[in-house]
This record gives structure tokens, sequence and C-alpha cells, in this order.
């Protein structure tokens, strides 16, 4: 095999067994450069991140999940756009995800700079979900995006824009876990010695690769560029939008339809 490719292990399965459809749950690290952050400390953008953590709605940090057709949501004459149907819980079943870990896992040196290893694990996970995780996590951190309005778009159905899409040049699949509910046992698994050979692979190799990517591209670099273009300027929501949307958001929580699924 080239350098590139490492094969760590192997094992014999179930006839039955699919190595996607079989799978329990999924981890991905995130390689971003420390200085990404802004102002921004390693500590509070760990506490951001971790605000992911659970079972949402995550129709508005995804492609391919939100609705058409609701319409608005109005409240003392104000008013807001609604991604998934409010009146209907079972019905928004399909946004849900759950992300078991999610934030600053550790930190790394490469071409003499800090990088951070974020790691993000979960059962499942929608098109462009954790890239869309990323970009809100670092456009609150550049200030773009208030903080308080993260749980409020992981809570709602309503549309809330705040989820650019960060660089995939940072992000790689790092482990598979395979439980199986019904023998309360794993399908299967590999030994510590593969994983310990996997982990130096990373180091040696995968790190480096993605963070001279990330340097010769300028990926993060224009993606930061675009995103205070973007999020700075008057074409995205103002102070008095984000005052509108928490007031009708509170105002869709006090709702009483029957089935009305806002999180609590």
């Amino acid at each position: 095999l080239p350098p590139e490719v490492r094969l760590f292990g192997g094992c014999t399965v179930r006839k039955s067994f699919h190595c996607r459809e079989c799978a329990s749950s999924r981890s991905y690290e995130y390689l971003l450069p420390a200085s990404a952050l802004g102002g921004m400390g390693v500590a509070e953008f760990d506490a951001v991140l971790s605000t992911f953590e659970g079972s949402h709605k995550v129709h508005n940090f995804c492609s391919g999940l939100r609705g058409k057709g609701w319409g608005c949501w109005e409240h003392d004459g104000e008013s807001w756009p609604l991604a998934l149907d409010p009146s209907r819980r079972q019905g928004a079943a399909f946004a849900y995800r759950s992300v078991l870990f999610c934030g600053v896992h550790r930190s790394v040196v490469l071409r003499g700079q800090e990088h951070l290893v974020l790691r993000i694990a979960g059962v499942s996970f929608m098109l462009h979900q954790i890239r869309h995780m990323i970009g809100t996590a670092l456009a609150i951190a550049h200030g773009l995006v208030p903080r308080d309005t993260l749980a409020l778009a992981l809570r709602s159905p309503l549309q809330v824009d705040i989820s650019p899409l960060a660089p995939g040049a940072g992000l790689l699949l790092d482990e598979i876990r395979w439980f199986d509910l019904g023998k309360r046992a794993e399908d299967l698994a590999f030994p510590p010695s593969a994983h310990a050979a996997a982990e130096a692979f990373k180091e040696a190799s995968l790190y480096p690769h993605i963070a001279e990517r990330l340097a010769s591209e300028e990926s993060l670099e224009r993606f930061l560029g675009r995103m205070r273009d973007s999020f700075g300027g008057a074409k995205h929501y103002s102070a008095a939008d984000y005052a509108r949307l928490r007031r009708v958001n509170a105002g869709l929580a006090e709702a009483t339809l029957p089935g009305h699924f806002l999180d609590t």
C-alpha cells in the first residue's frame, strides 16, 4: 500500500451485517487553527459547541430538511418564517438528530501554529450538518450571531439562518461504532492496538495534510471573509431582527396548539 493508505485491522462479521445500516454512532473530527476563533477563548468556544449536544431539531443546521409552504408565525403584529409545521410533533420527527458529544477534544501544533481538534459524535448526521455546526460556532465567536440564538434555533420550528457552511477540508470521519441493541454488545470491535495505530497515523499523516491544505488553499480565510461580509452586513439580521425573533419565538412557545412541538 502507498504510505497514505493504512489498514489497521479486520474481523469476521455475520452474513446480514451492513457497515452503514448497522452503524450505531459516528465520530468526526474537525481541524481548526486556533487563530480562527477571533477574540473568543478556547474554553468559551468549547462551551458554544456543547450547546449542540442532545436531541434537537437540526433543520437550521443542515441541507434538505426545511419544509415549504408553512408561511409565517405571527405574534402581536410581528411575524417570522416557519421551516417546519408548528402543529405536529410527530411530523417533525425526521428533523431530530442526537449529538452525543460536541466540543474541543485537544490541541496540536502544526506548521508552527496551534490547531484545535474538534470532536463531534452522534447517532447520525444530515447532509453538511457538522460543517454548518462549526460555521455557526465561528459566527458566534466572531460576534456576528448572538449566542442565545443558537439554542433558540435548535428548539424552534422557525427558520433561523445563522449557520454558514464551514470548509470541508478540515473534516474527517474518525470512528464508527457498531453496537447491537438486541445483543447489548458491540457487533464488531477493533483491539486497542488498532486504535493506537490509527491515532499515530492521524498525528503523522492526516493532521499535517489537512493543515497544509487549509494553508495552501486559503479556504478557511476565504470562508471567514465571506462570513464577515454576509453576517456583518445589512443583508443579514439586524439587532432589531434578532429582538423580533425572540419575541415571536416566545409567542410560539406560549401557544396552546394541540400537539405543539416547541421544545422547552
